[in-house]
């Protein structure tokens, strides 16, 4: 496949078991797995790079070019530029378990040249050049007792391992160091290059989907114009966003409003919904809290339209809740009397049940209080649902376990 304007050809080989064969066909592979000694180590900087897949490693390999999101491009453009020695990046992948490879930087952040092949399309702009030096899959085994204290904004600092760190992370010196020689001393069979048949397909169907494609090219250049133009503070995600809520703000919002609205607060289309009316008080709480001019603005405008409503309304609730008000008292005096009743009833009944006993001797007291007994132990009480004082003593069935006789 030819290139396509400044894009680099496809290129590939029928079998990668070869390393000599991989050194002279892609150049910035050409001195991988040499001996070699590192100078001034003290002095380098070192970074990890964790990517999601496979697919860009392989491109970054054969083309010997990387990239990343916006501020992780300006974290390494910096490193390179104030650098006193080599800076050099270790490789991994999501999930992989093993580091892939060390390649150092041999350039800063090219804002204007963009590769169109990685593996989510429009997402990566700008290039950096790379040389590998070491393409080998080491196991994170080898690696375990290296650790770093992870610094992240507006959380605690953590101990973590090395391949444990987040993506651009740079090492300390001496962990970088070791990290170093265990990819100069350490020896493996296993390589990436077994995956890149099969990766190269992949790159080549991206390759025919994507070149000569009208509606790619055309996205691609729109993002790539407005990603040169501030190339370490870019986010397609919040470009999306921010051109969605431009469109909405034309044909949903009142232009008295809605201008002066946004000519104030620019910032406000990242977190404004797409699609909630003109009236600014279905908007976000947050908004409604810290500025208050539209609502000012909407609330006096509505004010002498609803006065004459709003006090209708008032007298219409100021009356039922009188109302309630009476009811509710008759209904409370009406339950105080009811109680009164019911307790001066309970006190005559305990009075004449004291002076019936005291009438009776005790000898029929106590054959009451033994009939009483009996029923406890040979009677259960059943009583009816709807009455309880309705009271019906029912034999209890009396069973005996049989016992067997030798």
């Amino acid at each position: 496949m030819q290139a396509t304007s400044d894009q680099p050809p496809f290129v590939s080989l029928e079998n990668y078991d070869n390393l000599e064969q991989i050194r002279s066909k892609f150049p910035p592979l050409a001195n991988i797995n040499i001996d070699r000694n590192f100078n001034n180590l003290k002095e380098s900087r070192f970074f990890i790079i964790r990517t999601q897949g496979e697919d860009n490693v392989h491109r970054a390999m054969k083309y010997g070019i990387w990239t990343s999101s916006s501020r992780k491009n300006e974290r390494l453009d910096e490193a390179f530029k104030n650098k006193k020695e080599d800076v050099y990046l270790f490789f991994t992948e999501i999930n992989s378990m093993c580091f892939s490879g060390m390649a150092k930087l041999n350039s800063e952040f090219n804002s204007k040249a963009h590769f169109k092949y990685w593996l989510i399309e429009n997402k990566w702009f700008g290039t950096f050049q790379i040389q590998w030096l070491y393409v080998k899959d080491l196991p994170f085994k080898l690696f375990e007792e290296i650790k770093q204290i992870q610094r992240l904004e507006g959380s605690e600092e953590t101990l973590k391992s090395v391949y444990d760190l987040i993506d651009c992370t740079e090492l300390t010196i001496e962990n970088g160091i070791k990290m170093a020689k265990i990819f100069q001393v350490e020896k493996t069979n296993k390589y990436l290059f077994e995956e890149f048949p099969q990766l190269d397909k992949l790159e080549y169907e991206s390759r025919q989907q994507r070149t000569n494609n009208i509606r790619f090219e055309k996205k691609f250049q729109e993002l790539s114009s407005v990603f040169e133009s501030i190339p370490f503070s870019f986010s397609v995600a919040s470009y999306e966003r921010k051109k969605t809520s431009r469109k909405a703000q034309g044909t949903y919002y009142h232009s008295q409003y809605g201008q002066q609205y946004y000519s104030q607060q620019p910032f406000q289309q990242y977190y404004q919904q797409p699609f909630v009316g003109y009236q600014f008080q279905q908007t976000p709480q947050y908004w409604q809290f810290n500025n208050g001019f539209y609502q000012n603005q909407y609330q006096q405008n509505q004010y002498h339209n609803n006065n004459n409503n709003d006090t209708q309304v008032f007298n219409k609730y100021q009356q039922s809740n009188e109302k309630y008000q009476n009811q509710y008292n008759h209904y409370s005096n009406q339950q105080q009397q009811l109680n009164l009743n019911s307790q001066q009833l309970q006190q005559t009944s305990t009075q004449e049940d004291n002076q019936n006993l005291q009438n009776v001797p005790l000898e029929q007291r106590f054959q009451v209080n033994c009939q009483q007994l009996q029923k406890r132990g040979k009677l259960d009480k059943n009583r009816n649902k709807n009455n309880k004082d309705d009271v019906q003593y029912i034999e209890k069935n009396s069973m005996e376990a049989p016992v067997q006789k030798n």
